[in-house]
């Protein structure tokens, strides 16, 4: 088993005066390993190249089944070069991440990019399967802190101590945001994976100079020294149709774009050298603006190719305030963290602030009373409410009874589906259960468009920019920021929520430190 230390991706992020580049490689359908004989070719080049710190490998991109990740990173990691191995949460529970973290442990895979994932396709066996979404990245990043100091668990009485492993993790960031709510959850997401032990992360695909800047920038103005990576596509036509479409969730190509490369396509080449062009000025200008690295991917790209856009885009790097203009494809009514710099066509360390007052319902009002009449701590009353809901869980009958008539009234207001652990007082009362399609309790997923959610665009408004507009109507949205919210608790499904809540059991009390009612002896 090879217990080596090096981890070329990890030195090349967070050493001073480095570069890391990234190849992102898309594995298909396969049985056998000479059927995705291109990757591995493509893997061996950049061993023998030198200039690939990591070749990324993607897990089931756009939900539809592929080769695992973690099985071709072994592979690749033999011919010589570090894999960083793309985790998907679309449809992996706690046990099976686990268990692959324990299957990459093993095998010395040490570099990992945790995603939610892309909502599941219809190409799996006879339909669309079932998503999980069981864990958020951030999730994630908890479990592999104490995997990397040695995690503990217990069996009956038994405490055991894992040995430590090595994992370096990272995570996507969606900042080529359109919406204030979006761009802003976005950045309150990004908080909580780095606070629970992100070690690095790469954004989304985008051609806005101003909201490349804007990350780094964030990170700078947060107080973050977390390094950052690029994503550089090398964008043909086709892979601009999809994205502008949103057919590929979270990455954004403008109307404006895609009339460029209609032009640049009409070239006797097909438009292949201007692409390849605007990838070494992305690379310059990624260099130039402080990040950490690029994560370079795109249909067909040969090892040579990307080859010729890290020597060029390091000595375009020089200049790269030149090519600023050549980015300006921002989305209509876009609106950017920080105050424009005109001077620079960037941004200034200075933030935008938040725009209008934000929408709350008439039935978000009364929720609100309902809550504080109800829900607070700190109400006269709720003592009187704690000792009625021990006494109504004594009794199964009781419990049950109360059970079955507050679903019902849960259900019309809410739509409620009986998880037990209830969140509504983390989303302004907007279930993530019933009414997102990843359950997304921690923060949005990267895929929302133009506010619309990934799976119902232009039906269903992503909950998290709902959200944001209640809060924002009572100057509470950074609330929305203001801590973590952990996994679903799964022994709480269909129980009463109000009970568990008054009693102490489910995450809302632990986090407000509520203790049930001390019965008398």
């Amino acid at each position: 088993m090879n217990r080596q230390n090096s981890n070329p991706l990890k030195d090349a992020l967070t050493t001073g005066g480095r570069f890391a580049v990234t190849w992102e490689q898309v594995p298909g359908r396969a049985t056998r390993l000479d059927q995705i004989d291109g990757l591995i070719r493509d893997a061996e080049k950049a061993a023998k190249g030198g200039r690939v710190h990591a070749v990324s490998i993607t897990d089931n991109p756009g939900g539809s089944p592929a080769l695992s990740a973690e099985i071709l990173a072994v592979e690749v990691k033999k011919l010589g070069v570090e894999p960083l191995v793309h985790l998907a949460l679309r449809d992996k529970n706690r046990i099976q991440v686990e268990t692959i973290l324990y299957s990459m442990a093993v095998h010395d895979i040490k570099n990992i990019l945790v995603i939610s994932g892309d909502y599941s396709s219809t190409e799996a066996f006879k339909g669309r399967s079932l998503p999980s979404f069981d864990l958020d990245p951030a999730h994630v990043m908890e479990l592999v802190g104490q995997m990397n100091t040695g995690m503990e668990y217990h069996t009956g009485k038994r405490t055991l101590q894992l040995p430590p492993t090595n994992f370096f993790p990272g995570v996507g960031v969606s900042s080529f945001k359109q919406l204030e709510a979006e761009t802003v959850c976005q950045y309150y997401k990004l908080e909580k994976k780095i606070k629970a032990g992100a070690r690095f992360s790469i954004s989304q695909v985008g051609y806005d100079a101003r909201k490349m800047h804007e990350l780094v920038l964030w990170h700078k103005y947060m107080g973050y020294n977390v390094p950052v990576m690029a994503n550089i596509y090398v964008l043909s036509y086709g892979s601009a149709k999809a994205m502008h479409e949103n057919r590929i969730p979270g990455a954004v190509v403008t109307r404006e774009l895609m009339e460029t490369l209609d032009k640049e396509r009409q070239a006797a080449d097909r438009g292949k050298s201007a692409r390849l062009n605007r990838a070494s000025r992305m690379y310059a200008l990624a260099r130039g603006m402080g990040y950490s690295g690029v994560h370079i991917g795109g249909f067909g790209l040969e090892y040579k190719e990307l080859e010729q856009i890290v020597i060029r885009g390091e000595e375009l790097a020089s200049n790269w305030m030149d090519f600023v203009p050549e980015f300006n494809y921002p989305q209509k009514e876009g609106y950017y963290f920080f105050e424009k710099d005109e001077a620079t066509g960037l941004n200034r360390e200075e933030e935008t602030g938040l725009l209008g007052k934000g929408r709350a319902p008439l039935s978000y009002r009364f929720a609100r009373i309902f809550h504080e009449a109800f829900f607070d701590p700190r109400h006269p009353f709720f003592g009187m409410y704690q000792k009625f809901a021990a006494w109504m869980d004594k009794s199964t009958f009781r419990r049950d009874a109360f059970e079955k008539i507050s679903h019902l009234a849960k259900t019309g207001l809410f739509n409620c589906l009986d998880c037990g652990d209830c969140a509504l007082f983390d989303l302004a009362y907007l279930c993530p259960v019933s009414q997102c399609p990843k359950e997304r309790r921690l923060g949005p997923c990267g895929g929302s468009f133009e506010g619309w959610c990934e799976v119902y665009p232009g039906y269903k408004k992503c909950i998290w920019v709902r959200a944001y507009d209640r809060l924002k109507a009572y100057d509470e949205e950074d609330t929305l920021g203001a801590y973590s919210v952990p996994p679903r608790d799964w022994d709480l499904w269909q129980t009463p929520s109000q009970l568990n809540f008054y009693l102490g059991r489910d995450h809302t009390a632990k986090r407000l430190g509520i203790k049930p009612p001390e019965s008398k002896s």
